[in-house]
């Protein structure tokens, strides 16, 4: 199946006309009726009936449209995005981010490259940092933002960004609310809402056992969104980096355990071409006062 052969059939089955069909196609109408009737050999079966003047699609023709259609709008978007790209006027980047990490630590860097790259389209996911990693080895992502907590496959190459603190997240009245600054011993005995998958809880829980403060951990979460939900409805404290923004009616509160810190870091896999803009995402993300912007 060639694409002008769908062409083809597409312009027919608009204009119920091969001569006004063949005009349209820029065709003489001998071709444009061998391309078709050799389509209906690929597809075992007529698209058209031409009766006299009254041509009309079938059966077939009916439901093999809306395919064709689809199949055709496609390949035209794929050609018009590998020519925006390789005459410069397009320039997009797929970014992965670590569900444990705030989108809005990453808005000044993503204003900037719209500033400055040209043609700039952005594909933001968040996910688990397992998934991410997974993901961007199958070539999902042009780059991923992870904490270094992480352990990162030999086949990523990492650069880190900044530091951030990690605070505890509990629902504003609590008796700890009070507390300008937690400790692990205030912690002893009490619930926490388990973050699955997440490397810097899984460092927090390491720091715990060696001050030997004993954690609960019966309710589990997918992502910080559903983590500030279970807080905020008392199902336990919850730990989330410093830069993430609190739904209303929590509060955060310093660890006095300055292990409690991670970094922050960008990661490619080694060996792939970069594109402009991941070129120009990691200059940016290498070169930027976050501290500043933080």
């Amino acid at each position: 199946m060639e694409m002008h052969q769908i062409r083809y059939f597409l312009a027919v089955a608009r204009t119920l006309n091969f001569t006004r069909a063949a005009d349209e196609c820029n065709v003489a109408q001998p071709s444009l009726t061998r391309a078709i009737q050799k389509l209906e050999e690929e597809l075992g079966g007529l698209l058209l009936h031409r009766e006299r003047q009254h041509t009309h699609l079938t059966e077939l023709g009916r439901l093999m449209l809306p395919h064709l259609e689809r199949t055709f709008a496609a390949a035209q978007a794929a050609k018009n995005l590998a020519r925006g790209v390789n005459m410069g006027e397009m320039a997009p980047l797929r970014i992965g981010l670590s569900d444990s990490i705030s989108t809005a630590n990453l808005i000044g860097l993503l204003d900037g490259l719209r500033s400055c790259v040209n043609g700039f389209e952005l594909t933001l996911a968040q996910l688990p940092a397992k998934d991410l990693i997974a993901r961007a080895l199958d070539g999902d992502f042009d780059l991923v933002f992870v904490s270094d907590a992480l352990e990162l496959p030999d086949r990523m190459r990492s650069w880190i960004l900044f530091r951030e603190t990690c605070r505890l997240i509990l629902p504003e009245g609590d008796r700890l609310a009070e507390k300008p600054q937690v400790t692990l011993a205030d912690l002893a005995g009490t619930e926490m809402v388990d973050h699955i998958d997440c490397a810097d809880l899984d460092r927090f829980k390491g720091l715990c056992a060696s001050a030997d403060v004993s954690l609960r951990y019966r309710h589990r979460v997918h992502g910080t969104d559903q983590l500030q939900r279970l807080v905020k409805a008392g199902f336990g404290y919850g730990l989330l980096p410093a830069n993430t923004p609190l739904l209303e009616g929590l509060v955060a509160r310093d660890l006095a355990e300055a292990e409690s810190a991670r970094n922050v870091a960008v990661a490619v896999v080694a060996g792939r071409p970069f594109t402009t803009a991941t070129e120009a995402c990691l200059r940016l993300a290498r070169t930027r006062d976050w501290l500043a912007a933080a």
